[in-house]
């Protein structure tokens, strides 16, 4: 058998990626970032944060889940990440194998290529016998389809992310069934009002220890002057 390095089979999926979209032009920055900023710089805020993130914002999205879903977390629950694109890699890097499933009440674009490079199969139809591994779900999904997941992911117990990116407020989260709550990674951003900055997070399962830990092994912190903007964010509602 021909020798084969790790490096081989993992450049052959990144070479079957679809190339990046361009990228639109970004919005103006609200005045209360540009602030939060400029302070965050002028405080000597230019180093790495604590790894988890910014405490007022990990305490932000504590208080945002409550607010619109009423799911109760601490803010040691939640990790700062580089985006939501991050959080979703990490969360698959972590909670699904090369070979597995994940099920989508989607299309499950927004995971596609982080599932190709861990070598895992997205379905909108799973087959009656297959071993889901994960279900990714999001806001903007038919709840019909959401809660037929769901009770997937309750029978063969399966992680269930749920994406938050196309919007919060429906009232509706898996984790408010107790049951489920320990399964649930839920997964935001704060790119609507921050494109290009690169902020977003994960919050709560049994597994918010092991994510965070994955995620400080390959970007350690979120960058500290992105997480300060965020901040500024309060001040627009």
């Amino acid at each position: 058998m021909t020798a084969q390095t790790l490096s081989r089979p993992l450049a052959a999926r990144v070479a079957g990626l679809p190339e990046a979209a361009d990228s639109l032009p970004n919005p103006a920055v609200p005045a209360s970032v540009a602030q939060a900023a400029a302070e965050a710089l002028a405080a000597g805020h230019t180093h790495y944060t604590d790894r988890p993130g910014v405490l007022n914002l990990r305490r932000r999205v504590v208080e945002t889940l409550g607010k619109h879903d009423g799911i109760e977390l601490s803010a040691d629950e939640v990790t700062i990440t580089c985006g939501a694109t991050e959080a979703r890699f990490v969360a698959l890097k972590q909670l699904v194998k090369a070979g597995t499933v994940i099920a989508c009440a989607g299309d499950g674009q927004a995971i596609a290529a982080a599932a190709r490079l861990i070598g895992a199969e997205i379905t909108s139809d799973p087959a009656p016998d297959a071993a889901v591994r994960l279900v990714y779900l999001t806001t903007a999904d038919d709840q019909a389809r959401v809660q037929s997941l769901l009770e997937r992911a309750a029978a063969q117990q399966a992680w269930i992310v749920w994406d938050t990116s196309p919007g919060m407020g429906s009232g509706f989260h898996p984790a408010q069934n107790p049951a489920l709550a320990a399964q649930v990674i839920t997964i935001g951003s704060f790119s609507a009002a921050l494109p290009g900055w690169r902020v977003g997070w994960m919050a709560g399962s049994q597994m918010a220890n092991k994510l965070r830990a994955y995620k400080q092994s390959m970007t350690i912190c979120t960058t500290s002057v992105s997480q300060w903007a965020a901040l500024g964010l309060e001040a627009d509602g």
